[in-house]
């Protein structure tokens, strides 16, 4: 199908329709930018997958924590991310292998095992101490970095 952008054609994308099954079905319908030369197998394939990807954002949203993102800048927002999708991934591979002997396991269950067997490494106080000088020599210069924008745009208003 064409896109119109003010009443004038814009560019041709694919109009995906799905329907469930059922007596009284009930349609959905998408959008794909997805190049003319598909192959039709493959893109019912991959328009398929969306399902699955909105899944594992829902589930990683409310299981694992990727709404309690809180950074400012794109590198550590992908790094959030990636993160909660590999748990996902993790969790959904023991499920899978496993098959019906797979303990329903939830985050903070599968948290108290992963320390047991991969604990984290204790700190004497001098490595303590290191972490600490080192965390905040990283936040002051993330403040005067701030700063300094902060004087370039107040100094362009004036």
């Amino acid at each position: 199908m064409v896109l119109a952008k003010n009443g004038l054609p814009e560019k041709n994308v694919w109009l995906i329709i799905k329907r469930t099954v059922e007596p009284d079905p009930v349609y959905f319908y998408y959008i794909s930018n997805a190049p003319v030369s598909s192959k039709l197998p493959t893109f019912v394939w991959l328009s398929g997958l969306r399902w699955a990807i909105e899944k594992c954002f829902e589930e990683t949203k409310s299981e694992l924590g990727m709404d309690h993102c809180e950074v400012r800048k794109h590198g550590g927002w992908n790094h959030h991310i990636l993160t909660c999708m590999m748990a996902h991934f993790f969790l959904w591979h023991i499920k899978i292998r496993l098959g019906k002997k797979a303990p329903s396991i939830t985050l903070s269950q599968l948290r108290i095992l992963l320390e047991v067997v991969m604990p984290l490494r204790q700190k004497d106080i001098r490595s303590a101490i290191e972490l600490v000088r080192w965390i905040q020599n990283k936040n002051h210069r993330a403040y005067l970095s701030h700063r300094k924008k902060r004087l370039e745009n107040s100094s362009l208003i004036l």
